[in-house]
């Protein structure tokens, strides 16, 4: 039998007594982020809908795999263009009428942020669905690129 009675914020494994001390959440960003210790929620019920400092290593590998993945594509739709095919976004487009480096530029940028933010929201429900969306999206992309490779002439 055990002495520990629960606290009023949770069960009795919880060992901190008193109210929270921090005065506010962690924010969504964090001077904290690259150097900071905490990398999860602290106590029950905080496993959803809250900021870290620094995230896991399965965020940072798919951030890195989402960005790759989107410069393959980049280079590949580079090389498909140059065979004869045709940008389907219209922004992209636009893009490449500046120039390739604009387009792989603009690319790169809008990958990073978007990637960023949804690594960011990494304990949302949402924020890890749309990235799981991405990389199987982008996973796709390259599949498809890899089959035009074999049937688009040079």
């Amino acid at each position: 039998m055990t002495d520990e009675q629960p606290t009023p914020e949770g069960d009795a494994d919880e060992r901190r007594g008193g109210p929270d001390r921090r005065r506010r959440p962690t924010p969504m960003l964090s001077k904290y982020m690259l150097w900071g210790r905490r990398r999860g929620s602290r106590r029950d019920g905080e496993a959803d809908f809250t900021y870290v400092d620094r995230p896991g290593t399965w965020i940072i590998l798919a951030f890195a795999s989402v960005v790759g993945l989107s410069l393959l594509d980049a280079w590949y739709t580079l090389d498909l263009l140059k065979r004869g095919a045709t940008e389907a976004n219209p922004v992209m487009r636009m893009a490449l009428e500046i120039s390739d480096q604009a387009f792989v530029l603009i690319k790169a940028v809008v990958t990073i942020v978007g990637a960023s933010f949804l690594c960011l929201h990494k304990n949302w429900p949402l924020g890890r669905l749309c990235l799981i969306v991405a990389l199987l999206g982008y996973s796709a992309l390259l599949f498809y690129h890899l089959y035009a490779q074999q049937v688009v002439p040079l």
